[in-house]
């Protein structure tokens, strides 16, 4: 499988799945020391693969925990870049409960030690750089509720 990342037209178009994992009034994210944002698990949806496939796969890849059950809130269109390295991405966004095997504390990405994951307070989200901007809205999409974004950066 081939991750779906394509240069069309001056700018680079990629698919992207991501978990929104909550345990209790904290978000997962990662970061890297001196990074300055934060952003969440997830990764390129490859050829031949669906995004729930996608998500459970990147979860397990960068946790090395089963995911939880999975439930699409959000889907963002997301168009970032300096002049020159534009970016067209499509991102579905999931919402999963913590897992309960998940350290309560700062942890590793497994397929990329650079990198940490930590739990951070949902109530300091908007003051947070915290990507994608639209995820505070995908957390309030209720029970069967998918909710649709364009970020132009």
């Amino acid at each position: 499988m081939t991750d779906i990342r394509l240069p069309l037209g001056g700018l680079k178009f990629s698919v992207r799945v991501a978990i929104l994992c909550v345990r209790g009034d904290r978000l997962l994210a990662n970061t890297a020391e001196g990074l300055g944002f934060w952003f969440l698990p997830g990764g390129a949806l490859s050829t031949d693969e669906d995004i729930t496939a996608c998500a459970a796969r990147e979860w397990l890849e960068e946790t090395g925990t089963p995911p939880g059950p999975l439930r699409l809130v959000g889907v963002l269109e997301n168009f970032f870049g300096p002049p020159g390295k534009r970016q067209h991405e499509l991102g579905f966004y999931f919402r999963m409960d913590a897992p309960p095997e998940l350290p309560d504390g700062r942890f590793a990405v497994l397929d990329n030690p650079d990198y940490f994951y930590d739990w951070l307070p949902l109530a300091e989200l908007a003051t947070r750089p915290v990507y994608p901007l639209a995820l505070t809205e995908f957390l309030a999409a209720g029970p069967g509720e998918v909710r649709h974004r364009v970020e132009r950066k």
